[in-house]
C-alpha cells in the first residue's frame, strides 16, 4: 500500500485533513459539474461551515486486508489514537486550553464502480470517542461523535441515477479543519443530509438533475434554532467541436432556506457552467450565476447577488498537486435574527511526496463575510475575516501484509477577526496521530 492511500484511508476515519477540499459554507457548498455527482449533491455536508468540505476517495477498495463476509462483501476497518493539544477548546475571544486523546474507528465496504455499468453502493460508518486530560476543559460536551453515510446507484449507459444519505451526531467535540465552525462554533447538533442526482446522455452533450434536502437540528439549550434547505438543481452541458476538451452549458438552481429566528427565504439562480480538461494532469471547473433571494414577510428585503464557485486542479509532478478552489454565496445567518451574509472565500493545498516515503499535506484558506439586512430594521453591520492554515506530515508503518498503519504529526491554527469583538478567537491545535488499517 502506498504512502498516498494509507494517507486517504486514515483521512476516511478521523477526517484530519482531507485531501481534495472544495471550499464550502455553513450548510454546504454548491460543488460544480465535474461530474453528475459533483454537479447535484450541494448542500449535503451542513457541518462543513464556511470553509473547506473534504471529499476524498478513501482508497479503501485497494486495501489489502479487511476481511469477506460474502464473496461479494468486504468490510474494511481502521481504527486510530490522537493526542491533541487544543489553545482555545471554546473558541472564544478569551482563550481555554486543554490536552485531549480521541480515539477513531471506522467500518467501510463498498461494491462496484460509479464509472462501470451495473449497481453499486458504499456504506461507511465513522465513531470518534474524545477524552480531555481535565474533565471541566469538555464543557459538558457528549464525548461521542458518530457519522454515517451511504450511497447506492445505477449506471445504465445513457442514463445514471444515484442516492446519497447521511447523517451526523456532532457533539462539539471535532478539531479538524473542515469543522471548526466561524459562527456556530461547538454548538451540538443532529445533522442529516439526502440527495437524489441523475445525468442522461445526449446529442453531444449531457442533461443532469438533482434535489437534495438537509437539517441541521441544534441541542435544546444551544442558543441556536434548526436550519433546513431544500433544493433542486438542473443543467445542460455540452461539448463544442471546435473545443472538444471543453464542456460548457447553462444551469438553474432553485430552493429554499428555513431557519429558525429568520423568515422563510426562497432562492433562484441561473447560472453559466464551464469545464475544460487542460491536460491528464490540469482540470478547471466554474459556476457562475445570478442569485435572486426573496423574503416573503412583512417588511423583508429581496437581494440580487452575483454567486460563483470553481477550482483548478494540477499534477505539478508525480510527486506534487495543487487544488485551488474558491467560491461566493449567501446564506442565512444562525446567530443574527433577520440577517444574511454574503460569503466570498479561496483555499489552496498542496501535497508533496517527500523522500523516506513521508508526505506533507498544506493548506491556506481565507473568507470574508458581510453580513446584511433581510427584514427591516436588522443591520448588525458584522463583518469576519476567517483565515486558517493546516500542515500534516505523515509516514506509513508496515506492520504484516494485510495489517498497515501510519504515524502523523499535524498543525491547524485557526483565526477570525470580526467588527464584533465577541466573535472573534484564536487557536491552534497540535497533535500526534497513529492508525492501523486492516
Amino acid at each position: 500500500m502506498s504512502t498516498s492511500l494509507i494517507s486517504r484511508v486514515l483521512i476516511a476515519t478521523l477526517g484530519l485533513s482531507p485531501f481534495f477540499p472544495v471550499l464550502a459554507q455553513e450548510t454546504g457548498a454548491e460543488i460544480d459539474a465535474a461530474a453528475v455527482n459533483e454537479e447535484v449533491t450541494s448542500y449535503l455536508d451542513d457541518d462543513a461551515d464556511s470553509l473547506l468540505e473534504g471529499d476524498a476517495p478513501t482508497g479503501l477498495e485497494d486495501s489489502p486486508g479487511g476481511f469477506a463476509l460474502f464473496p461479494a462483501l468486504k468490510i474494511d476497518l481502521i481504527g486510530s489514537a490522537s493526542y491533541i493539544f487544543d489553545s482555545n477548546t471554546t473558541q472564544t475571544p478569551v482563550a481555554d486550553s486543554a490536552s485531549v486523546f480521541a480515539f477513531g474507528f471506522s467500518a467501510v465496504t463498498k461494491a462496484g464502480k460509479e464509472s462501470d455499468p451495473g449497481g453499486y453502493y458504499s456504506l461507511n460508518y465513522n465513531g470518534q470517542a474524545f477524552y480531555y486530560t481535565d474533565s471541566a476543559d469538555d464543557f459538558g460536551r457528549d464525548p461521542y461523535e458518530q457519522y454515517f453515510s451511504g450511497a447506492v446507484g445505477v449506471n445504465g449507459g445513457k442514463t445514471r441515477l444515484r442516492l446519497d444519505v447521511n447523517y451526523h451526531r456532532n457533539n462539539g467535540n471535532s478539531i479538524q479543519w473542515d469543522n471548526i465552525q466561524r459562527e456556530t462554533r461547538r454548538a451540538a447538533s443532529h445533522d442529516y443530509g439526502f440527495a437524489f442526482s441523475g445525468a442522461r446522455d445526449l446529442f453531444r452533450g449531457e442533461l443532469l438533475f438533482g434535489a437534495g434536502y438537509t437539517l441541521r437540528d441544534f441541542d435544546p439549550g444551544t442558543g441556536f434554532g434548526d436550519g433546513e434547505n431544500v433544493y433542486g438543481d438542473l443543467a445542460w452541458m455540452t461539448s463544442p467541436s471546435f473545443a472538444p476538451k471543453s464542456s460548457v452549458g447553462l444551469g438553474l438552481r432553485f430552493g429554499s432556506d428555513e431557519y429558525d429566528g429568520n423568515p422563510s427565504q426562497d432562492f433562484t439562480t441561473p447560472s453559466f457552467r464551464w469545464n475544460y480538461k487542460v491536460s491528464r494532469k490540469t482540470s478547471i471547473h466554474n459556476s457562475f450565476g445570478y442569485e435572486f433571494r426573496s423574503i416573503d414577510t412583512p417588511g423583508s428585503v429581496d437581494s440580487e447577488n452575483f454567486v460563483y464557485n470553481g477550482g483548478i486542479s494540477w499534477a505539478a509532478t508525480s510527486k506534487t498537486g495543487f487544488d485551488l478552489s474558491y467560491y461566493r454565496n449567501v446564506l442565512p445567518s444562525y446567530v443574527l435574527t433577520g440577517e444574511d451574509s454574503t460569503n466570498t472565500g479561496v483555499a489552496l493545498q498542496m501535497r508533496n511526496n517527500l523522500p523516506g516515503l513521508f508526505e506533507l499535506s498544506s493548506r491556506v484558506g481565507y473568507e470574508n463575510a458581510e453580513y446584511f439586512a433581510g427584514t427591516a430594521g436588522a443591520a448588525s453591520n458584522r463583518d469576519d475575516d476567517f483565515v486558517r492554515l493546516s500542515f500534516e506530515l505523515t509516514h506509513p508503518l508496515m506492520i504484516t501484509e494485510r495489517l498497515r498503519g501510519q504515524w502523523a504529526l499535524f498543525v491547524n491554527y485557526n483565526q477570525n477577526d470580526s467588527s464584533q469583538a465577541i466573535n472573534e478567537f484564536e487557536q491552534t491545535i497540535t497533535g500526534l496521530r497513529f492508525a492501523l488499517v486492516y
